[in-house]
């Protein structure tokens, strides 16, 4: 990493327009899965991220194309997981919301709409 920056990992939205990132630190890995993950959840988040997104005041937190980061420690590599719905020209970006180098995308069946 460049300047001591670590990278990220945390929940994201993309509209397509804005991206609206919840990064942190990561922590010791899960062990069941050798993952570094957030302890945010994608409902506690949205209300903040509803309002940087002009979402709608009914909308729920699974309308707008949304995923997560997580670090592999173990592979020195950070993952973005993301559905259907996200414009893979949009991962570069939300890599560098997220401060990562070097980095991977997976598609998830839980951000499938």
């Amino acid at each position: 990493m460049s300047n001591g920056e670590q990278p990220q990992i945390g929940l994201w939205w993309d509209n397509g327009a804005t991206i609206v990132a919840f990064p942190v630190s990561p922590g010791h890995p899960d062990s069941e899965t050798g993952l570094c993950d957030s302890d945010d959840s994608h409902n506690d988040c949205w209300p903040d991220a509803a309002m940087l997104l002009d979402a709608e005041p009914d909308d729920e937190y699974f309308s707008v194309p949304r995923g997560r980061v997580k670090y592999d420690p173990t592979r020195k590599i950070s993952i973005i997981f993301h559905g259907n719905r996200t414009d893979e020209s949009r991962l570069p970006l939300i890599a560098s919301k997220f401060q990562l180098q070097k980095w991977e995308a997976r598609k998830d069946g839980h951000y499938v709409i």
